[in-house]
C-alpha cells in the first residue's frame, strides 16, 4: 500500500480549507490524532465560530504559520490513529454532527407543520390512510405499496414522524442523495454507488392487558427511534431531548455510513484485483509449467527414438557383416534401413504404409502383447 506523505505546509493549507471532521473522513484518521499532529508541527487551527462566521459572510482570520519550526518537515499520515473500533468512529460521528451544524448553510429544524411535502411523504400518508380505512375483511384491493416510507408508528405519532422523515429527506436531497423503495418497503438513501438504509419507527411496550385469547399487546410509548443502515445499524431515538433536534447527527451518521460503505467497496475491489491478479499469475505459471512438460516430453521421446534407431542400424549393420547375404537378406537390410530413417528423429523418412501416429503407439502395442 502506497505511504501517505504530505508536508507541514500541505497539511496546513489543508485545516485552513476544510473543518477536521471533513479531513479525518477523507484521511481516514481520527480527529484527535489529527488535533495532536497539528499540536506537535506548530500549525494554528482555526478559531472557534470560523466556519460558522464564513457560513454567514462573516470575516474571520486566520493564524500564519510559525516559521521557528525546527523539526521535520514531512508527515507520514499512516502513523495517525487509524478508525478501526466502534466507539472511535462513534466520536467520530458525534463531532462530524457538530461540525455539520456550523458549516452547512441549510436549516435542521424541524417545522412545526408539514409544508410542501415530499412527494414520498404523500404517498406514505395516503396509504396509511387507506389502511386505517380499510375494514377487516373488507373485499376491496389491499392498498398499493407502491412509493411508500419505512415508517411504523402509532397513528398519535404520525404527524411528528411525517415531518421529521420530510425534513430528513429535503436535508439528503440537498447534500446530493437520492431517495429510493427497495422491495416495496425498504427505504433507502443513494449517493453515487452506495446505499444507506433508513428507517423511523416508534418505541412499544407490553401492555399490562391482554387480548381476548389471553396474549400480550403492545402499547405505544411515543417515543420515536430514527434508525440509519442495516449491519451494523445505528438507532438516533428520543431521550431527554426529541429526536427533531437531532436532524444534524442523522444526517452525519448516513454520510458516514455511506463513506464507509463506499471504502468498503473499494477495498472490496481492491482485494478482488489483487487475487485476480494472483489468479492470472499462478495460471500463468501453470501454462508455462504444463508447456515446458510437454516441451521435455518431446525432448524424451526424440531423444528415445534418436537412441532407438541407431541401435536398430547397429543391429543392421551386425547382421550384413556376419550374416551369408543372399537376395532376400539385401531386400531386408534396404528395408530395415528405411524404416530406422523413418523411426529416427532427425531423418523422419516418409514411410509408405506406416504414418507419424505409428512411430508413438507401436511399442505401447508391443508392451502390451508382452504382458
Amino acid at each position: 500500500m502506497e505511504t501517505r506523505i504530505i508536508t507541514r505546509k500541505e497539511l496546513y493549507d489543508l485545516v485552513c480549507a476544510k473543518p477536521l471532521t471533513k479531513l479525518a473522513a477523507e484521511y481516514f484518521i481520527s480527529i484527535s490524532g489529527l488535533r495532536k499532529l497539528c499540536h506537535e508541527k506548530k500549525i494554528p487551527l482555526p478559531p472557534n465560530g470560523h466556519w460558522s462566521k464564513l457560513k454567514f459572510g462573516k470575516p474571520s482570520a486566520l493564524l500564519v504559520l510559525p516559521e521557528d519550526y525546527t523539526g521535520t518537515l514531512e508527515i507520514n499520515l499512516d502513523g495517525i490513529k487509524l478508525i478501526k473500533n466502534s466507539d472511535s468512529l462513534e466520536g467520530q460521528l458525534k463531532q462530524n454532527s457538530k461540525d455539520f451544524e456550523v458549516t452547512t448553510d441549510l436549516p435542521v429544524k424541524v417545522p412545526q407543520r408539514l409544508t410542501n411535502p415530499d412527494p414520498l411523504i404523500v404517498t406514505t400518508i395516503n396509504y396509511h390512510d387507506a389502511i386505517k380505512r380499510r375494514k377487516y375483511g373488507d373485499n376491496h384491493p389491499y392498498p398499493d405499496r407502491t412509493n411508500v416510507l419505512s415508517i411504523d408508528v402509532s397513528g398519535d405519532s404520525a404527524a411528528r414522524a411525517y415531518r421529521i422523515m420530510d425534513t430528513v429527506i429535503k436535508m439528503l436531497q440537498a447534500r446530493k442523495f437520492d431517495i429510493k423503495i427497495k422491495y416495496f418497503d425498504k427505504t433507502i438513501a443513494v449517493t453515487g454507488n452506495e446505499e444507506v438504509a433508513i428507517r423511523l419507527r416508534e418505541k412499544y411496550r407490553v401492555s399490562a392487558e391482554k387480548d381476548k385469547w389471553g396474549g400480550r399487546q403492545f402499547e405505544s410509548t411515543g417515543k420515536l427511534v430514527f434508525i440509519v443502515g442495516d449491519y451494523p445499524k445505528k438507532e438516533i431515538q428520543d431521550g431527554l431531548v426529541l429526536l427533531e433536534t437531532k436532524i444534524s447527527s442523522i444526517i452525519a451518521y448516513i454520510e458516514a455510513d455511506a463513506e464507509r460503505s463506499r471504502k468498503w467497496r473499494i477495498e472490496a475491489e481492491e482485494r478482488r484485483k489483487l487475487q485476480e491478479a494472483k489468479r492470472k499469475i499462478e495460471q500463468e505459471i501453470r501454462e508455462q509449467q504444463e508447456q515446458e512438460s510437454l516441451k521435455f516430453k518431446d525432448l524424451f521421446l526424440d531423444a528415445t527414438r534418436l537412441h532407438q534407431a541407431n541401435i536398430m542400424r547397429e543391429y543392421i549393420r551386425t547382421i550384413e557383416t556376419n550374416a551369408i547375404m543372399t537376395p532376400e537378406l539385401k531386400k531386408w537390410i534396404v528395408w530395415a534401413n528405411k524404416k530406422a530413417d523413418w523411426y529416427d528423429p532427425l531423418i523422419n523418412e516418409d514411410d509408405p504404409i506406416l504414418n507419424d501416429d505409428y512411430k508413438m503407439s507401436i511399442f505401447k502395442e508391443l508392451l502390451k502383447e508382452w504382458q
